[in-house]
């Protein structure tokens, strides 16, 4: 979290400042991406509580990563954009994947792990606060500790460097689609960590945010075959990726 204090003023430039909520009642269709390996047994929650919200302008892109078990079979009781990929590419190439499927209407882009689950209305909450369209809707996320629902992450940033230095977690904001799918705020491909290379990529590129502390998103951390969960050697050396991908960024 040490960023030279030249750039600093670099940013201090450019920073845009959260925007106030403005009144409206447009209904933005929200693309949900959720990308998915081996994660059955919880799907059924995690894509009931997208069907279970009550605001309905949504669709569902499952992004299937060479799956051994019947993930596709259950995601396509939810949804008929089921994506089989011929070739692994981990989470980061599964949301890229994701952006080629969505449809032409889709207004922003939201990532759902398939192991992880929504708050009750909480598209109805984005939808509310994405009136003014901001580039970037930074939202509340919980943890589930064995049925213990903790706050995980809420903070509101005052500039864009404290958007930088926020929590990364890609299931943490709404992008508005054009920004999402532009080639400088792709996810990296083939590593882990992916979403927090897509996190700075995105806040150095938007041009305005806004922020709300609702915890929309709950976070599992009961699974103990998540990457985040085992720290493999995969999860070592993709650290090991972040930091070239950050150096790259800061250059």
């Amino acid at each position: 979290h040490c960023i030279h204090e030249d750039y600093i003023d670099y940013l201090s430039d450019k920073t845009t400042k959260p925007m106030p909520k403005a009144n409206g009642n447009k209904k933005y269709k929200i693309g949900i991406i959720v990308p998915n390996y081996n994660n059955a047994e919880w799907l059924e929650k995690s894509l009931g509580s997208i069907k279970n919200q009550t605001y309905k302008n949504y669709e569902i892109v499952f992004i299937d990563d060479c799956s051994e078990d019947n993930s596709v079979e259950i995601a396509k009781r939810y949804t008929d954009k089921v994506i089989e990929l011929k070739q692994k590419r981990l989470n980061g190439g599964a949301r890229n994947e994701g952006y080629l499927h969505l449809s032409k209407d889709v207004d922003y882009v939201y990532y759902l792990d398939s192991d992880d689950w929504l708050t009750n209305n909480a598209l109805e909450i984005i939808n509310e606060n994405l009136q003014g369209e901001p580039d970037v809707l930074f939202v509340g996320v919980a943890a589930d500790y064995n049925g213990i629902i903790r706050c995980f992450y809420n903070k509101v940033y005052q500039d864009r460097c404290e958007a930088i230095l926020g929590w990364s977690g890609c299931y943490g904001k709404v992008i508005k689609k054009e920004l999402a799918v532009k080639q400088e705020c792709l996810f990296p491909e083939g590593t882990l960590k992916e979403d927090r290379t897509q996190h700075y990529k995105v806040c150095i590129n938007m041009k305005s945010y806004r922020c709300i502390q609702n915890l929309l998103y709950i976070w599992n951390r009961n699974n103990t075959h998540s990457v985040t969960t085992e720290r493999n050697t995969k999860w070592k050396t993709s650290t090991i990726r972040n930091w070239a991908d950050s150096i790259e960024l800061y250059e």
